[in-house]
């Protein structure tokens, strides 16, 4: 889809110059919904919240190629930024930036730099990240590396060509903070992400993953808190001491015509000044049922393990959707452990890709 000049430079993505020379999209997802939080808080007093419209991370970007004149090799880019359509002033913002990257790719593989979705996200946990984001933090309640290996600044990566279906894929993070939030690990996080994925037998994709980050001089207290009933590392402007986390990494998918089972396997490990604070381990399984009319039936089962705090937590959730040509309209639930601060919650939503 190539949009006009005009269009172009209402996005504001770059100057025109660039873009008359560039093959551009213009691309875009609206998704607003009404959801409803029950059985929330501390077991023993839940309450149920109130239906409210919200918007379900909605998005608009520019991506294209650009000639590099170079035999076999041509440049990308692709800029990549939230929207809100609901409660501005609670965001405390209207536009927020997802993705900005470019690089080169040929024959011999990508290079990329800038902020990205690193290989652990996009191969361990999105395979079973069947819940649309309307579903906010419940859908990816137990994605260990989500908090610096979704999408991440000042990160410079190589995915090598596929060799018989095995493809490699390392990054490195590089004075970066956690994902897109303002907190005390800023301009103090280095580290990298490796990872393979290999889909040469039909209909099957295994993908393996290892992340670490460290940050030195970080600003924080070595705390153990429960946050919606999950061990947290609480931070507060205390002592300085050394962050460290790691994650690991093994995911399936498995396609038979309209059926697509897939299942994850996730550890991590932080410490503070070499000593573990926080050993979490999560295994999820979905499933998705699609039709030929676009109509998907699909659920997932996680399990998650703290082992310092004897925490074990289960989350279940039912989804159905149906698609009408660029459009998507669904119903979910996520229901979590009645031990979980984190209550259950239901999203009736629409969303329409451009």
């Amino acid at each position: 889809m190539k949009k006009s000049l005009i269009a172009l430079a209402v996005a504001g993505a770059m100057t025109a110059p660039m873009i008359a020379q560039a093959d551009a999209t213009l691309y875009g997802s609206f998704r607003m919904g009404v959801a409803e939080t029950s059985n929330n808080g501390t077991p023993g007093s839940k309450t149920d919240g109130d239906i409210d419209v919200v918007d379900t991370s909605s998005r608009m970007g520019i991506k294209g190629d650009v000639d590099l004149g170079l035999d076999g090799t041509k440049g990308f880019f692709q800029w990549e930024a939230q929207v809100y359509g609901t409660d501005d002033a609670d965001q405390g913002q209207s536009l927020g930036n997802r993705l900005m990257l470019i690089g080169a790719k040929g024959d011999w593989g990508t290079a990329q730099i800038g902020k990205m979705y690193h290989p652990h996200y996009l191969l361990i946990e999105a395979p079973t990240n069947v819940f649309h984001p309307g579903s906010s933090d419940f859908g990816e309640r137990f994605n260990l590396g989500n908090t610096f290996h979704k999408r991440q600044q000042n990160t410079v990566a190589y995915i090598s060509p596929s060799m018989n279906g095995l493809t490699f894929i390392a990054g490195a993070v590089i004075m970066g903070d956690s994902d897109d939030n303002d907190s005390s690990f800023d301009d103090g996080v280095d580290g990298y992400n490796v990872a393979a994925t290999y889909n040469g037998v039909q209909n099957l994709t295994l993908s393996a993953s290892y992340g670490d980050v460290d940050a030195g001089d970080v600003s924080t207290a070595a705390v153990i808190g429960v946050v919606g009933g999950v061990p947290t590392v609480t931070t507060a402007a205390s002592t300085q001491t050394d962050f460290s986390k790691d994650v690991t990494g093994l995911s399936a998918k498995y396609t038979m015509d309209a059926l697509e089972l897939m299942a994850k396997y996730e550890e991590s490990e932080t410490d503070f000044n070499g000593a573990n604070q926080l050993d979490e381990n999560v295994w999820e399984l979905a499933a998705r049922y699609t039709t030929a009319n676009g109509t998907a039936v699909y659920g997932r089962y996680a399990d998650y393990e703290e082992k310092n705090a004897s925490t074990d937590l289960e989350q279940w959730g039912l989804g159905v959707s149906q698609k009408m040509g660029n459009g998507i309209v669904y119903l979910e639930h996520v229901n979590n452990d009645s031990d979980d601060d984190a209550g259950d919650r239901t999203v009736a939503g629409y969303r329409l890709d451009f």
